[in-house]
Formats: structure tokens, C-alpha cells, sequence
């Protein structure tokens, strides 16, 4: 069995800050990193040298169990004991299958990690390169149908590769739900994202938060329900709100004639999403756009590049792969978790496109599907995925973001590539000489709250940034290097960028009288880096801790 670094959810406990890295140490670690190690100008360098040793901290190794990813947890009876049967029960535990949201006193292990960032652009389209660290080996499957004692049933979240060993496995942690890369960027129109990034599009009303606004309460609303048919609150930017800039109650939506003139003027945030299931294969990000809600493409006509089969009458699904392509017209459970089917396998996911244009991105797909045959696809921990994807069928802005990703040997490689002016509304229009407000992502196999966020940062298309009146010297900032046609990666300046576990703090709390600083955040004078110049887990644990005792609900 090989050793697989777990990324992993615990119990909060108690965590004492440590001290910064000295001058050595902190050498050391940036000559092991893959790229110039990058934090936002302003930031101080003993912040800089505790997330650089809370990076050197990342990654808890555990040995592959049963199913290639857990360890056999304390208190679990394996029936090995004396060589007689045990009852293969667990202890008692939380049935996870139940939760879809994050809980308060739930905290990834790893609370920094780092990644490693490119950006390039020609005279017609820009670039972008993520590379990290994931040794998870099934973060490109997603929401799946298998079949178990005689039905077809879904798996969906999480994915048992993030789940912490110590809670077992069987039924607690069976569901599959896709590794993502995503970033968030602005041109300067949104009051507090150069100084807060995804913290500001988080509030009080939010879906997974456990304030999360009722259904009834979403449905009932004249914008949310009537205008957006929508039953949760998702990502919002403050600007969109009623009263100061940074008001933010969720029920309190501008009218739509305002929202209208809003995102003419470009008063929103562009988020495109690299879903490394449903995106990757087919080679498309999925466009977002934050203004009064986290929208997809507002441009129509706009198709995605995204399905989903369901279950017939008699509970099967409509679709199974090509037995020719795919031995019995699905994958096996075990193979799955035990990371036996590689992502750069064609096979991984369902392409349904029967009349196929051989100049059609991405190159190289094939139709793999097939009708749904029982004699052929029904056995025992047979797999079929729930999504399916249509990438002939993808238009507008849905299909402005072309993407190529690949896992291997326990790392994710993304590029990323559009056409500088695109035209879209909520689209970011792109210009050389131009600087942007920049904040990544990372999701590794969970979704909502279960992900790493990188602070925000100024991205220049061919200059160096500014940040507040002072030009950087060197590679405080990111750049994003002039090229002749295709980026040549192995000449571009690589940023190795800390993303940490944001906590459940949200803006509401952040802009409410619980904060020691309010006034200057309400002033937008103080950026998130500045205020928490700490060890990265303490800051995330002080977060933990506040959301227990619930006090950035009061």
C-alpha cells in the first residue's frame, strides 16, 4: 500500500499560534516551492513567513486502507481481533450521509495550501495556468448512479477523499463530488473586493451558512423568488444591497431597473469555474457572474456544456457508456475509490455527441454513450455518471472560457484561455496595460464551504501594479506576461499564491459592531491581511471558535 496525502475535516480543537519562520527557514521553504512565493502588496512579512511555514505544514500522510484512501479508525471493530468475526460496526459517529452543508465545528486539517499561478496574453486572447497539489485519485468524478442491493442509487457528496479517516467509511462518506479551480476578478468597480475578495460576496442569508435564509422565506421574496425563482441566497456583492456600500442585509435587493444599470456599467464580480468533472472533459469553464445573486451566464442566447440523466420508471438510467469502449458499459465502485480509473482515461465521464465535428473543441472526444441495457450494465457496484456532457453544443458566453486540465501523479495542471473582449454582460473585458483585482480558489473534492481561498491580489495584463499609490518592486503583485501566439509556460514567471480555509466568517459579521475594526472596514481602509497579520491556522481556528459561540451571528 502507498502512502496518499489526505486532505482532510476534523473536529476544531485548540491551536496555539506559531511563531514566524526565521530567515533561514523561511529560504529554505521558497527553494522548495515551484514558483516565486506571492503575497498582496502591503502585506507584512511576518505574515508572509507564517503562511509560508503553515504551507511547509500542509498535507497529513496516512496509509491506504481498504479502499485506497483511509486508515482503520480507533474504535472500529475490523474482526481481526484473535481470529474471530467481529461486528464490522463503527463507533458512533455522525451519519454524514445526512449533512449538505458545512457544520460550524467542522475545519480542513490543512489550512493553507499553496498554488502555483501563470498568466500570459497575446494581441487576441489571455492565459492562465493553475497547478497544485491533490492526492486525492477520483476528484474528476461527480454526483454518480450505482447500483447496490438490486436498485440504482446516487452518490453524490462528499467525496470520501476528503472525509477524515478517523470517521470511517462504508456509508458514511460514499458520495463523489468533483475537485475546481476558480477565480474571482474585477476591474476595480466593486467597493472592498481589492481589500476582502471572497469575503465580501459572503453573508449573513446564505446558503450552507448555518443562518442560511429559509426556502419559504427565498421563494416569498419579490426579487429571489418572483423575479429569480430561486429557494437559497448565493454570492452577492454588498453594492448590490440598499442603504451604505457595505450594507448587506440579503432581502434588501436593489430594484432591477438598478441591477440593470449596474452590470451595463460593470458594477459586478466575473467568476469563471474550472468543474474538473463536468468542464474539464469537455473542455469549458462555467461563467459566473456576481452582482445580486451568483448568476451563470447573463447573456442569452447561452447554452452549458453540462446535463444530467435521471432514473426511468423502472428506476435505470437512460444512458450507460459504450460497451465497446467501457468493458460491461460501466466503471466498478472499487475502481473508483480505490483511483485504478485514471482522470486522463477519455472514459472517465459520459460524452453524449453522436454527429461530432472532427475541428470541434476539445480534439479527440468521442461519443461513449449507449442505451441503458440491464443485461449488459446492472451487476453489483456498477457506476454510471448522473452528468453527462454536450460539448458540441456549447454558445455564447458559456463557451468563452476554453479549458485543459489533467491529474497525474497526484498533481492538478489547469490552462485557461478566452479572447480578450468577449462582449458579454458580467464578462470582464481585458486590455494590456490594465490592472485587475484577482482572487483564486481551490475545491478539493467538496463543495460550498469546503475549499481554500487566496487573498486578493492586483493583476497586471504587461505592467507592474500599483497598489495604493506605491509601485512594487519585484513580485509583490502578479503580471500577466506579453507572448507572440501560444504561451511558452516554461518561460512564464510562476506565483506560488497561500490559499487558506476562510472560516465561516462572512461579511455581515465583518461590517457588524462584533468587530474590533469595523469602522475602518466600513471605511475600506484596512484589507483582510492587515487585520489577521497571524498564524494562518489560529486565524482560522479564532473563526472556528467565533462561529461556535455564534458570535458572528448576533
Amino acid at each position: 500500500m502507498s502512502a496518499q496525502r489526505v486532505y482532510s475535516f476534523v473536529m476544531s480543537n485548540d491551536k496555539e499560534s506559531k511563531p514566524p519562520l526565521d530567515d533561514q527557514e523561511a529560504a529554505e521553504i521558497e527553494e522548495e516551492l515551484n514558483g516565486k512565493f506571492t503575497m498582496p502588496g502591503g502585506s507584512s512579512e511576518t505574515h508572509r513567513r507564517r503562511l509560508l511555514g503553515a504551507i511547509a505544514g500542509a498535507g497529513t500522510v496516512a496509509v491506504a486502507g481498504c479502499l485506497g484512501l483511509f486508515e482503520e479508525p480507533e474504535g472500529r471493530d475490523t474482526g481481526e481481533e484473535d481470529g474471530a468475526p467481529g461486528d464490522g460496526e463503527p463507533a458512533e459517529r455522525p451519519d454524514y450521509t445526512e449533512i449538505d452543508t458545512m457544520m460550524p465545528d467542522w475545519a480542513m486539517k490543512d489550512l493553507v495550501i499553496p498554488l502555483d499561478m501563470q498568466a500570459a496574453y497575446n494581441d487576441e486572447e489571455i492565459f492562465f495556468r493553475f497547478e497544485w497539489d491533490w492526492d486525492v485519485p477520483n476528484g474528476w468524478f461527480h454526483d454518480v448512479f450505482v447500483f447496490e442491493d438490486g436498485e440504482w442509487v446516487r452518490y453524490g457528496e462528499p467525496n470520501p477523499g476528503v472525509a477524515d479517516p478517523d470517521y470511517g467509511v462504508g456509508d458514511i462518506f460514499r458520495g463523489f463530488n468533483e475537485d475546481r479551480v476558480a477565480f474571482m476578478i474585477d476591474d476595480g468597480t466593486v467597493d472592498g473586493f481589492e481589500n476582502f475578495g471572497g469575503w465580501l460576496t459572503i453573508h449573513e442569508g446564505t446558503r450552507t451558512l448555518p443562518n442560511a435564509a429559509a426556502p419559504d422565506e427565498v421563494e416569498s421574496h419579490p426579487h429571489h423568488g418572483d423575479i429569480l425563482e430561486n429557494d437559497d441566497v448565493r454570492k452577492y456583492i454588498p453594492q448590490s444591497r440598499g442603504g451604505e456600500w457595505w450594507e448587506n442585509d440579503w432581502d434588501d435587493v436593489k430594484d432591477q431597473a438598478e441591477l440593470d444599470e449596474m452590470l451595463e456599467n460593470g458594477e459586478y464580480l466575473d467568476m469563471p469555474m474550472v468543474r474538473c468533472a463536468r468542464g474539464v472533459p469537455g473542455g469549458y469553464a462555467t461563467p459566473h457572474t456576481i452582482l445580486d445573486h451568483r448568476h451563470g451566464a447573463m447573456d442569452e442566447p447561452s447554452t452549458r456544456i453540462r446535463d444530467s440523466q435521471g432514473l426511468d420508471d423502472d428506476g435505470r438510467p437512460q444512458f450507460m457508456f459504450n460497451p465497446d469502449l467501457v468493458g460491461g458499459g460501466a466503471l466498478e465502485l472499487d475502481d473508483l475509490y480505490d483511483g485504478n480509473v485514471l482522470q486522463t482515461d477519455t472514459h472517465a465521464l459520459i460524452h453524449r455527441d453522436e454527429n461530432r465535428d472532427e475541428d470541434a473543441w476539445p480534439p479527440g472526444v468521442e461519443d461513449t454513450t449507449a442505451p441503458f441495457d440491464p443485461e449488459t450494465a446492472e451487476f453489483e457496484g456498477a457506476v454510471i455518471p448522473r452528468r453527462m456532457v454536450f460539448p458540441d453544443e456549447v454558445e455564447g458566453p458559456g463557451g468563452v472560457w476554453k479549458v485543459d486540465g489533467t491529474w497525474e501523479d497526484g498533481t492538478w495542471t489547469i490552462e485557461m484561455r478566452r479572447d480578450l473582449s468577449v462582449g458579454y454582460l458580467g464578462e470582464t473585458e481585458f486590455e494590456a496595460g490594465e490592472v485587475y483585482d484577482f482572487s483564486p480558489a481551490v475545491h478539493g473534492g467538496g463543495a460550498q464551504r469546503w475549499h481554500w481561498v487566496g487573498y486578493p491580489y492586483k493583476l497586471g495584463l504587461g505592467v507592474e501594479p500599483d497598489y495604493q499609490g506605491e509601485t512594487q518592486i519585484g513580485n509583490s503583485e502578479l503580471v500577466a506576461e506579453a507572448v507572440d501566439g501560444e504561451p511558452d509556460w516554461g518561460s512564464i514567471e510562476t506565483y506560488t499564491l497561500p490559499l487558506m480555509y476562510p472560516g465561516m466568517t462572512d461579511w455581515t459579521w465583518l461590517t457588524s459592531g462584533e468587530h474590533p475594526r469595523v469602522d475602518e472596514i466600513r471605511n475600506n481602509e484596512i484589507n483582510i491581511w492587515e487585520y489577521h497579520d497571524e498564524d494562518p491556522e489560529a486565524f482560522a481556528q479564532r473563526m472556528i471558535d467565533l462561529e461556535e459561540s455564534m458570535a458572528p451571528r448576533k
